[in-house]
């Protein structure tokens, strides 16, 4: 148990998809959310954003949540005793004692990869990778190729205006 009725381990398939969801939703609506714009602070989902999250999800009224359609398990949903910000650091420091005790297996850090990951998707964009293995600059080669067919083009010009 990892505080107020946070069990990552026992997360059931729909608390992960409304997580998902969530941060779809709030940060990577299209391709220009702030999820997709500000990528180097969204890569991977931050703690504090998953904890975010957990903490809107535990805190949707059953009746809200049935009329909604969004299927949220009890299990993460009973810290609406105490204040928001009070479950959000409840829910971030259970999240950093997860991260401790997994440290070798580096299981949060897959999360917030595939949570990041899956927004990407939903977003309609390409996976970062693709994007920071593209050159971002114009290699020396391609400088030179591009003088030498503006030299050639001089020299035909020349020749051109001799004739």
């Amino acid at each position: 148990m990892l505080g107020i009725g946070l069990d990552i381990e026992d997360w059931d398939l729909q608390d992960r998809i409304t997580a998902k969801k969530a941060i779809n939703i709030m940060w990577f609506a299209n391709r220009n959310d702030e999820g997709i714009i500000y990528y180097t602070y969204f890569n991977p989902i931050p703690t504090e954003v998953v904890a975010l999250v957990l903490t809107a999800m535990s805190h949707i009224p059953s009746s809200v949540a049935l009329t909604s359609g969004l299927k949220v398990s009890r299990k993460i949903s009973n810290s609406h005793q105490l204040p928001t910000v009070l479950s959000t650091k409840v829910i971030l420091a259970s999240l950093q004692h997860f991260q401790q005790h997994t440290a070798p297996y580096k299981l949060l850090e897959k999360i917030c990869d595939n949570l990041h990951d899956t927004a990407r998707f939903h977003a309609g964009v390409e996976p970062l990778a693709m994007i920071l293995a593209a050159p971002h600059r114009i290699n020396n080669n391609a400088f030179e190729d591009a003088i030498r067919e503006y030299q050639l083009e001089e020299q035909d010009n020349v020749e051109d205006n001799e004739s």
